[in-house]
């Protein structure tokens, strides 16, 4: 007994070093975490997405051309931002099929399809008040020429998030990728552009409308839109319809830069 007693400093000192190194390797692992996750300064971000040649482009006068440089950055500047730019999209929006529906009211093509949102939403863990804020926007709030369906042969598509359909021929592309897809009803066009959208962004760790449309771990590449106030246009849009439907929107995810 007296043998214990006289070791039970030494044991403590064991215990005491014990947590000390586990508390060193956890935060070691955060430190390895933020590190892998934040690789660029903001001007080595802006640098970046500016000299990889990619389409940059903005709304003037109804008409597009090139951003430039400042244009750029100022679009990439987070506190310039509204916040639902940085919502986490595989988070469910709680709204009901009705509340979606009131959202759709006047929204063309789009109207009286909040089940098809409401589905998409579930099958794919993507929010439904994203899903049609993006359609929104993408479709001319469901008035366009391609989210009216093209007709192919004996079969109308249609296309409500612009997958596809690049700048120079955006009908004629979207509406090929749309017949290839088998999108003959705006129901599968809902649903394949939630899949779509889930595989190719949010399963790549681009699960903001920040992160789709700048890539902050890898800028330049793998860019959702070529506007650059695509993401800004469609986060005031989730802003409006949260505001109208009384709803707490979920976790923001707002990425750091190195300083």
């Amino acid at each position: 007994m007296d043998r214990v007693k006289e070791n039970i400093p030494f044991i403590l000192l064991i215990i005491v070093m014990a947590l000390f190194v586990f508390a060193f390797i956890v935060s070691e692992t955060s430190l390895f975490d933020e590190e892998e996750i934040h690789t660029y300064t903001f001007e080595e971000a802006v640098s970046m997405q500016i000299s990889n040649d990619t389409t940059d482009l903005k709304l003037v006068d109804e008409t597009t051309e090139q951003a430039n440089d400042n244009d750029i950055k100022n679009a990439m500047n987070m506190n310039n931002s509204n916040d639902y730019q940085f919502l986490r999209l595989d988070e469910l929006s709680g709204a009901t099929v009705e509340q979606l529906n009131e959202e759709l009211e006047g929204k063309g093509i789009l109207e009286g399809e909040g089940q098809a949102f409401y589905d998409a939403e579930q099958n794919h863990q993507i929010n439904a008040i994203y899903l049609i804020a993006h359609a929104t926007l993408e479709t001319g709030h469901g008035q366009s020429e391609l989210a009216s369906g093209i007709q192919v042969n004996d079969t109308v598509y249609y296309n409500f998030f612009g997958i596809g359909a690049f700048d120079h021929d955006a009908v004629l592309e979207g509406s090929s990728y749309a017949e290839q897809a088998n999108w003959s009803a705006p129901a599968r066009a809902i649903d394949g552009g939630a899949e779509f959208i889930r595989k190719n962004y949010i399963n790549n760790n681009q699960n903001t409308l920040y992160r789709m449309r700048w890539n902050p771990e890898n800028p330049g590449t793998h860019l959702y839109a070529t506007d650059i106030a695509w993401a800004e246009k469609i986060a005031q849009l989730m802003n409006g319809h949260y505001n109208a439907l009384g709803l707490e929107h979920g976790e923001l995810d707002k990425d750091n830069y190195i300083e």
